[in-house]
């Protein structure tokens, strides 16, 4: 069930002595101020910093803790692809609250080859009692990112069966260069002032550290805290906000706050892995083959079928096929469409088969993710996978469309076969 305690104020103990690590993921200083929680302590607003002295690591030249090559960056903040569409952050990462436009925030992924990839995301949903402290948010991506690890569990103890363990965290930032100061004007001109000393904003790579887990003096279940700083002289700071660590069977925690004094709280995995997992892998209903022979061309394209099922276009110019998907499970109707797996032959030298997936109301209203297509002619399938497509309306109707491109020398171009999973959220 949810996590439903409403925590009382209490302040936390150390200083800045006690930091260590600074996990912060934009240049912007305005990013991270918190959604109100009226019953707890205030975090420090509006900070860009990362882990205090935090180890540089590079996750794809490591052979341990490779989960790591999931933390991505977002405005303001550090967040953790939980599989290639959702990211879980924290929700004070998002001034405007559960109101943010989910269009306005990217998610980035460092590459093995130090490229980046990134996507928009499409969706931004806060835990139900983040007002009391919940600080969780989940983003779900317009176009899917696939991470180091394909997907990330969270860890399935209590609370209480963290404290004593050490943790490993990562998160982007900036770092204390050690330098005392007043206001900005007593830092070089790339650095700013907090706490009385100078730091330098994000400079790239990503940092880490290990924590020992302690009991949180306010809410023992909700949160848990790091004994900080550890012996490195390292601890964690605003700019960590949405960051996670691992015990090596999942993820803990997601980086919170504290007061003005101490960055060590973490909103622990207990409190929020029901919704979460409730949500980035909902309920399986229902998966299906079917055949390209389901499809039918939009506005009298023509179109032929082979022995096998397969759906083409006969045409010589590009045609859209809808593909029907029957919206229903075994325990009722689904409200989310992915598609794993696509079959597409693309038979055509210079056009890509693409194709996306939609969710159509009787009264008009149209969902729909972003094309997918093909790469290159073949004389064989390509396979595709489709971002998902959410809809809790239930005379919703969902379809796979394709844009098929006309014959050519080296053949006809279609769906070969096609499989949607259905699930509820």
């Amino acid at each position: 069930m949810p996590y439903q305690r409403t925590p009382s104020r209490r302040p936390l103990g150390r200083g800045l002595g006690a930091m260590f690590l600074t996990l912060g993921l934009s240049a912007s200083l305005g990013a991270c101020t918190e959604v109100p929680a009226s019953s707890e302590p205030e975090p420090l607003a509006g900070q860009s910093q990362s882990i205090k002295n935090g180890t540089v690591w590079n996750p794809w030249t490591q052979s341990t803790q490779t989960w790591t090559r999931n933390v991505v960056r977002i405005p303001g903040c550090t967040g953790t692809l939980l599989n290639r569409e959702w990211v879980i952050t924290a929700t004070h990462c998002f001034p405007n609250g559960p109101t943010t436009d989910p269009a306005t925030l990217t998610a980035s992924l460092t590459l093995a080859d130090g490229s980046v990839a990134s996507s928009r995301a499409v969706e931004l949903l806060f835990h139900p009692q983040y007002a009391s402290g919940v600080d969780v948010a989940l983003l779900r991506l317009e176009d899917p990112i696939d991470p180091g690890v394909a997907s990330l569990p969270l860890y399935s103890g209590t609370t209480a069966s963290l404290l004593g363990k050490s943790v490993f965290c990562a998160g982007y930032g900036a770092i204390a260069t050690g330098g005392t100061c007043t206001d900005g004007s007593d830092c070089a001109s790339n650095q700013f002032c907090k706490w009385g000393v100078c730091m330098t904003r994000n400079d790239g790579p990503l940092r880490t550290a290990w924590f020992n887990i302690i009991q949180d003096t306010v809410d023992p279940v909700m949160w848990y805290q790091f004994d900080v700083p550890n012996a490195s002289g390292q601890m964690e700071l605003p700019g960590d906000s949405g960051s996670s660590c691992w015990d090596g069977t999942g993820l803990t925690g997601i980086m919170k706050a504290g007061n003005t004094t101490n960055y060590n709280r973490q909103t622990s995995a207990e409190a929020f892995r029901d919704w979460v997992n409730g949500i980035a892998t909902p309920t399986q209903l229902k998966v299906v083959n079917q055949p390209g022979a389901s499809c039918r061309t939009v506005q009298g394209g023509q179109l032929s079928y082979g022995t096998d099922g397969e759906a083409f276009n006969a045409g010589s110019g590009l045609t859209q096929l809808v593909c029907p998907i029957q919206r229903t499970g075994d325990a009722g109707y689904a409200n989310v469409l992915d598609m794993p797996r696509l079959f597409v032959l693309d038979r055509h030298a210079s056009a890509d088969v693409c194709c996306h997936l939609q969710s159509k109301n009787p009264s008009g209203k149209l969902i729909t993710t972003t094309d997918v297509c093909s790469s290159g002619s073949s004389s064989g399938y390509q396979a595709l996978t489709l971002p998902s497509v959410y809809d809790n309306t239930t005379w919703s109707q969902f379809s796979l469309v394709c844009s098929v491109p006309g014959s050519t020398a080296l053949g006809l171009s279609g769906i070969q076969t096609y499989r949607p999973r259905l699930s509820m959220r």
